[in-house]
């Protein structure tokens, strides 16, 4: 769907903090890159991330059931913008970018952009930027892949290296990579660069290294945090990588001893699972602050649907 834009720039509907409305979001909060806000459809709200490339707004739902797409263009002077709807209930999606065109259309003209100077703060970060020792540039990568790879990085570094990630996708900065943070007990910070962020994790002694690490008693493994994380380093070869609209236990029947995880792409939530040869030795799944284990892990999923990474 395209919708003319009355405005001589496109850059104030890039502003989310002005233009929110427009893209039929609630209950805004900025995040440390992006925003987290409510997005009303087919009569129930949703929580959705919200943040902006160069010339357009993305809109993620949490646990990856849609996305909205929002790119502008300038052609000679004429702007317009293309809307793209992915995931369920796509025969209405008509009627939500029906919405967002009407709403650009209509009120592009009010909105002005705001020429702000950051140069002073932008120079003061750079000289106290800390000496990187190794940087993950994971942009494009969405759920799993940052947790992933960054737990990998952490337990193949030296004790107080400083590890840049840097990614484009705001569930891994609000959720994901905090809590691979904690778990390894580091310090963090997040720089905003624009399309992207900067998420920075300051290692500490790490005496969890010298942990006894088997697959022995696999179940009592995969509940443990830091084992866990190993189990990246472990299963060091990614055979194959998909996008899924709904899940199956067909989706953990593998040959060989095999690590499978699988995430929405809005991280709402997380499944590690380990099988050998279809049979399934031990499942966990995180779903915001809710754990469950091995069958209940698998069950809790069995009519889930949404976009997810396996």
């Amino acid at each position: 769907m395209k919708a003319n834009i009355y405005n001589d720039s496109y850059e104030p509907l890039l502003d989310l903090r002005k233009s929110w409305k427009f893209y039929l979001l609630k209950d805004l909060k900025a995040l440390d890159y992006g925003y987290v806000a409510r997005f009303r459809w087919l009569g129930k709200d949703y929580w959705v991330f919200a943040w902006t490339t160069k010339d357009s707004v993305k809109i993620l739902e949490e646990n990856g059931k849609f996305s909205i797409t929002v790119t502008f263009s300038n052609i000679k002077g004429k702007i317009t913008a293309e809307l793209e709807y992915e995931g369920i209930a796509s025969f209405a999606s008509r009627i939500i970018l029906g919405k967002i065109t009407k709403n650009l259309e209509e009120y592009s003209k009010y909105l002005h952009a705001q020429t702000n100077s950051s140069s002073g703060s932008v120079l003061l970060m750079n000289a106290l930027s800390p000496r990187i020792s190794k940087t993950l540039d994971l942009r494009g990568s969405t759920c799993p892949i940052p947790e992933i790879e960054t737990k990998k990085a952490i337990l193949k570094s030296s004790p107080y290296d400083v590890i840049e990630v840097l990614t484009d996708h705001p569930a891994a900065i609000f959720y994901t990579l905090p809590e691979v943070a904690k778990v390894f007990n580091c310090r963090y910070e997040v720089r905003n660069k624009g399309d992207y962020a900067s998420f920075i994790i300051y290692l500490s002694r790490m005496e969890w290294k010298e942990d006894n690490f088997s697959l022995e008693d696999i179940k009592n493994l995969i509940r443990n945090e830091g084992s866990l994380a190993r189990l990246y380093v472990y299963f060091d070869k990614i055979e194959k990588q998909k996008t899924m609209q709904s899940f199956s236990p067909e989706i953990l029947n593998y040959p060989g001893l095999t690590l499978i995880v699988a995430a929405s792409q809005g991280r709402g939530w997380l499944l590690t699972a380990i099988e050998n040869d279809g049979k399934l030795l031990a499942a966990r799944l995180e779903r915001g602050n809710t754990k469950l284990f091995d069958d209940d892990a698998v069950n809790d999923l069995s009519e889930e649907e949404g976009t997810f990474n396996v």
